[in-house]
């Protein structure tokens, strides 16, 4: 699951990013 939300994550961009850390 981790590499999925890190893919999430650079498909979103910085705000991506955020949300990732704040959940």
């Amino acid at each position: 699951m981790a590499s999925n939300t890190l893919i999430l994550g650079l498909q979103w961009g910085d705000e991506g990013k955020g949300k990732i850390v704040d959940a």
